[in-house]
């Protein structure tokens, strides 16, 4: 009786959540390197120096930014290690790609690639609902996921056979090189998908309710007896103050401070003005932001250029460290590339689970009655 609840269950909540899911999943795919893509998309626009051209300093870029945008006091750019890389940068929230050398503006905004995995993550996050319906969208997804937690565990439990024989497992995690029929066929998919995809998959979608529960951020930060942490308040500065010394000169005070920290080969360094009133604030990564263990931010006073305080991985709060590890295992990204390729894998596992898991839920649902009224008359 125990077996036929759960079974019923899982299968009444697969059929109300599957659509959503099957969003979710989908969209997780196509997310699965984003970060690598936009990097490629971005460094397709590398170009090298005409005669005479020599690489912007950041005053210069600076510069462009402000005379583009003379009354905004909040800039970021970010400084690519390696020749000829185009230069992205913000003021505010609008965003360019400028070439390194000329100070041409390649970009306003995104590139189509950029737009594509905006759209892309609307949907995975919100069903690509905006303004005040992106709330509804959002409480969609939350609980959706939170059944598919249902659904992961319950499928776990049904997944074993009532007979424990070696050829009964066998049958539900290698699939089968001929089946008798399309219902066959797809009864030893999901079992197969839903058994190799299990641990990665339960590891994607709980770690997914830490970015739409507030009880799952207090049960976690609650483990190590800390609140959760809130974003700060990034106080508005009425004007960008100038220091003693030029934006270039701290940029090399910069470098520096990373070569005697291990981080010589940096890839990107991020530069934010009007953070901190006085200060320049770096955030020095050797990787494309998928690993924040070995990166840090670095604040210089403008004045003298002395360090004003440094905030590695390790000055975080326990409660911080766990939930940015949560984090970056949703994405796979905490054990790097591999890491990645084995959400997106799994992420395309759920496609096939929740497709074949329709499939045998029409059969069963329509198909046999059907089957049995027409039979009976």
């Amino acid at each position: 009786m125990f077996r036929k609840f759960v079974f019923w269950s899982h299968l009444v909540v697969g059929i109300c959540v599957g659509l959503v899911v099957f969003i979710m999943s989908v969209t997780g795919v196509l997310l699965t390197y984003e970060k690598q893509i936009k990097e490629w998309d971005e460094a397709r626009l590398i170009s090298m120096p005409l005669a005479a051209e020599h690489r912007l300093t950041t005053d210069q870029v600076l510069d462009i930014l402000q005379q583009k945008h003379p009354t905004e006091t909040h800039f970021y750019i970010r400084w690519v290690n390696q020749e000829g890389r185009p230069i992205p940068a913000w003021a505010g929230s609008q965003r360019y790609l400028i070439s390194a050398y000329s100070g041409e503006i390649l970009q306003t905004g995104q590139s189509w690639l950029g737009e594509a995995f905006h759209v892309i993550t609307e949907w995975h996050r919100w069903l690509g609902m905006h303004g005040e319906e992106k709330a509804i969208g959002k409480g969609i997804t939350a609980y959706s996921n939170l059944l598919f937690l249902f659904l992961i565990i319950s499928g776990a439990y049904l997944w074993l056979p009532r007979n424990m024989r070696w050829s009964a497992l066998k049958s539900n995690f290698l699939f089968k090189k001929h089946s008798t029929n399309r219902h066959a066929k797809y009864y030893n998919w999901h079992h197969v998908f839903g058994f190799w995809a299990l641990i990665p998959l339960f590891v994607v979608v709980s770690t997914a309710t830490l970015f739409h529960f507030d009880w799952v951020n207090k049960a976690l930060y609650g483990i190590y007896g800390e609140e959760p942490a809130k974003r700060p308040q990034r106080a508005v500065l009425s004007s960008l103050p100038a220091g003693n010394l030029s934006y270039d000169a701290l940029f090399e005070l910069a470098k520096q401070h990373a070569a005697k920290n291990t981080l010589k080969e940096w890839h990107s360094m991020w530069l934010e003005f009007g953070r901190v009133e006085g200060q320049l604030r770096f955030y020095i990564d050797p990787g494309i932001g998928n690993n924040p263990k070995n990166a840090y931010a670095l604040f210089l006073d403008v004045d003298s250029g002395k360090v004003a305080s440094v905030q590695k991985y390790s000055d975080w709060t326990p409660g911080g460290r766990a939930w940015t590890v949560g984090r970056y295992l949703h994405t796979g990204e905490h054990f790097g590339l591999l890491g990645q390729t084995i959400a997106g894998l799994v992420s395309l596992a759920a496609c096939f689970l929740v497709y074949t898991g329709f499939f045998l839920s029409w059969r069963r649902l329509v198909t046999e009655p059907y089957k049995k009224r027409m039979s009976s008359k």
